[in-house]
């Protein structure tokens, strides 16, 4: 009699066990494990360039936003600036910068916007790269 009653809730940990032991892994787990991790690690990494700022670039400019003032800055992967561009503005005050960083391909263009801006940085950020590129 013991056996049958224990029966069910050992098949029920086992169970248990099985499904836990088969959930795959968290997005951190996975980002963390090797070859998701070198994989991860790239995906975070920006082209020299941008990080050291070695750039052909412009002077910068000023602009004002919502009564702010800001500087404007463009700079581009030196002997490749149709490819690769990076738009950056900075706060006047050195509290934050922003920025868009574009990858013009042939017949696509990728751009990712840099230190979370709000939509009307954005906007402004996509207006300087239309400014920088006018044929697009």
């Amino acid at each position: 009699m013991r056996i049958t009653r224990l029966l069910p809730a050992l098949l029920a940990f086992a169970t248990l066990q099985a499904a836990s032991a088969a959930a795959p892994p968290t997005t951190a787990e996975l980002a963390g494990k090797d070859g998701f991790s070198q994989a991860y690690q790239a995906m975070l990494t920006f082209p020299s360039w941008v990080t050291t700022a070695r750039a052909t670039s412009v002077p910068v400019s000023d602009f004002n936003l919502g009564g702010k003032s800001y500087i404007l800055g463009h700079m581009c992967r030196p002997h490749d600036c149709a490819a690769e561009q990076l738009e950056v503005v900075f706060s006047k005050d050195h509290s934050a910068a922003w920025g868009l960083l574009s990858f013009k391909g042939e017949t696509s263009l990728k751009q990712s916007f840099l230190g979370a801006p709000d939509a009307a940085m954005q906007k402004a950020l996509l207006k300087a790269y239309q400014d920088n590129n006018p044929s697009d």
